[in-house]
């Protein structure tokens, strides 16, 4: 047995621990064994990439969090401070923390934080080899806490919302960073890995002595959604817990935030409706909503007519696969392992419809905003999400493809090529 196969542990993880090692002290807090019984490292030994090769070598009889310690951990009180980083340079995050309710809560939660050393550990890799998804990390830490306050939860649940979203990526760093690299195409077998961080997260956190059920569990479902799209489990509704709903809607929320894009964010929440707790993104928008004679970012002015084009030959394209799926017995019945996809194909449809458009005829109504360019931006923000939209589709086709009894195979190999976004 390989070392990727212990729960809790990846050869990718041990990679970046013991990278961390060639420029801090982490140090083995006690003797290191394989499985086997084999004594790898002595207490007080230093971690560095040299010994890489020897602990991947091996299944060991305890996870690395549990037998390293690091110096300079990211602990509540480091926490605090890179709080106060991104607050005293952002006016986006101060204005949704001080119109959430006492601006000094999160920092006073932060501080009093009593963190786990696996959690202390696990943070302080990210922070050190994982800069990106540490910022990423703390900025939706913050738009999950200033939510929670907005929604009146008590004082005693909010250290469960900031251990929540400060884990809820724990799992991709065990995915391959070369997948995750956005430059990357990821392939269906590549996507499986990334599908799974959720519940290695879970894995990692779920038995940790005093770490709450309700965070944990929310690193779980962070990536679930209310009509079902969402992974590892596919949740409906009510089955989605609060804390998830609220860190699922940050996550996002960052994502779009990152490229200060405000019209691309209330494009985002329009569309994404279904998926989302329609509290919480009510609260993110009331939140966020811009200040007092603050202009919207302008996106980029490109003509949208040919991704018009795109979307409107896709709807033509499951126009045709319908019909022929219609012709198998109970295709579209509640039970059928295809009708997820007759409800969404619905539903981009009725988005589209919302928008303003005819699905039939989209550059003639495109034709009459040409001299508009509010109008005309409005649509590209709409195109932007919706491309998300039926990349997520074809995601979702991808995971469901062993019960979809060879159709992702087959009939809906077309449909899945038009789902995935173009580049633009």
């Amino acid at each position: 047995m390989q070392l990727s196969e212990v729960p809790g542990e990846s050869p990718h993880f041990v990679r970046s621990v013991a990278e961390m090692g060639d420029t801090r002290d982490v140090i083995a807090s006690r003797d290191i064994y394989a499985s086997n019984g084999t004594k790898l490292l002595a207490k007080g030994a230093r971690i560095d990439s040299k010994q890489f090769e020897k602990l991947t070598r091996y299944k060991l009889s305890a996870p690395l969090d549990q037998v390293l310690s690091s110096d300079k951990a990211v602990d509540g009180a480091m926490l605090a401070i890179e709080f106060d980083r991104i607050l005293e340079h952002d006016a986006t995050y101060r204005q949704l923390l001080s119109r959430a309710g006492d601006p000094r809560q999160l920092k006073h939660c932060t501080a009093n934080l009593r963190l786990h050393s696996t959690v202390e550990l696990r943070l302080t890799v990210m922070a050190d080899k994982h800069a990106e998804m540490f910022e990423h990390t703390l900025r939706t830490s913050i738009i999950s806490f200033a939510c929670a306050q907005r929604m009146g939860v008590a004082a005693a649940g909010l250290p469960a919302v900031l251990l929540a979203s400060l884990c809820h990526d724990f799992g991709e760093m065990h995915t391959d960073p070369r997948i995750l690299d956005q430059s990357h195409q990821v392939t269906a077998q590549e996507r499986r890995f990334v599908h799974v961080h959720p519940v290695t997260g879970y894995v990692l956190l779920k038995d940790l002595p005093g770490f709450p059920s309700a965070a944990s569990k929310a690193v779980l479902q962070h990536h679930e959604r209310l009509d079902g799209s969402g992974y590892p489990h596919a949740l409906h509704g009510a089955q989605v817990d609060r804390l998830a709903r609220i860190v699922a809607a940050a996550d996002v929320t960052e994502t779009v935030l990152r490229r200060l894009d405000m019209q691309r964010l209330e494009m985002l929440y329009r569309i994404n409706k279904p998926r989302f707790d329609g509290d919480v993104l009510a609260i993110l928008r009331d939140l966020l909503q811009p200040q007092a004679g603050q202009p919207a970012e302008a996106g980029p002015a490109t003509d949208p007519s040919r991704r018009l084009n795109h979307l409107s030959d896709l709807l033509q394209a499951w126009f045709d696969l319908r019909a022929m799926l219609e012709q198998r017995p109970a295709t579209d019945s509640p039970g059928s392992p295809i009708a997820f996809l007759f409800e969404r194909m619905a539903s981009i449809r009725s988005l589209v419809l919302q928008a303003g458009f005819n699905p039939d005829d989209m550059t003639s109504m495109l034709a009459m905003m040409q001299d508009d360019p509010e109008v005309l931006a409005e649509v590209r923000a709409m195109l932007d999400e919706m491309d998300w939209l039926l990349a997520d589709l074809a995601n979702e086709i991808d995971r469901r493809s062993p019960e979809l009894d060879g159709l992702s195979q087959g009939a809906l190999k077309d449909l899945m090529q038009r789902l995935r976004p173009e580049v633009h």
